[in-house]
């Protein structure tokens, strides 16, 4: 199924405790109250009864008022608090399971789970921030390039459209390791360059990381300097002639 069919049904549970909870508040502060009368009281005396009650006891301003009843009226209070319901647990799994369908850490929304014991910590702030970043954003980032590059003519065949993150702070401590990459790649150029490898089937190998793009793509030349076997032992003097 699309991950958007849990998320709805996530949202819809929500909305409904929101709900609950409105109308808790909203019924002076209690899930239920059941108010009892005697079998003799007629349908009119009956329904003007639940309008006075009504209109003195719902709502949170009416809420903890004294209640006073005549005869044959009994009131009964049903249910249960919002802390026995633990709405907070309720509504925070909910909120998490919705993250985690959209692929970002509860930490990083700042949702109530995920502010909790040591989910704030500097290394586990960054663990989430960067599984966000590496697991998801990217991911979508990719994809929305590659359904935008066919809205733009390209400069050349072998272009792509790619995002472009470098201002983006989310993703900026990356830099370092991005860096660390480029150096890594840049010294294993080297060292192929100076075993003889073509330049393009060098780079070629490192963007792929398939060893056969070398295969067949070696100079003939060796060592750092790049010389023919036996190049360059003769006297530069008598080779050159004499001024």
């Amino acid at each position: 199924m699309s991950w958007l069919t849990p998320v709805l049904r996530e949202i819809g549970a929500d909305l409904a405790a929101t709900e609950h909870k409105s109308r808790f508040f909203e019924n002076g502060a209690a899930l239920s109250t059941v108010v009892s009368l005697d079998k003799d009281v007629t349908p009119e005396k009956f329904a003007e009864f639940v309008e006075l009650f009504k209109a003195q006891h719902e709502g949170p301003r009416n809420a903890y008022k004294t209640l006073f009843f005549g005869g044959g009226a009994d009131v009964t209070m049903r249910g249960v608090d919002l802390r026995s319901l633990d709405f907070k647990a309720v509504q925070g799994g909910g909120e998490t399971r919705i993250a985690a369908a959209a692929g970002v850490h509860p930490v990083v929304v700042g949702l109530s789970e995920g502010l909790s014991g040591s989910s704030l910590n500097a290394g586990n702030y960054s663990a989430a921030r960067r599984n966000v970043g590496d697991g998801t954003l990217r991911h979508l980032w990719g994809e929305a390039a590659a359904s935008l590059e066919t809205l733009f003519p390209l400069p050349r065949p072998a272009a792509e459209l790619r995002p472009d993150t470098r201002d983006t702070a989310f993703v900026r401590e990356d830099a370092k390791d991005v860096a660390s990459i480029q150096q890594t790649r840049a010294t294993a150029l080297r060292s192929l360059l100076d075993a003889g490898y073509e330049p393009d089937a060098a780079v070629e190998y490192l963007r792929t990381d398939d060893l056969a793009r070398l295969v067949g793509r070696h100079s003939g030349l060796f060592s750092v300097q790049l010389q023919p076997p036996g190049a360059g032992q003769g006297d530069p003097l008598t080779e050159g002639g004499a001024a």
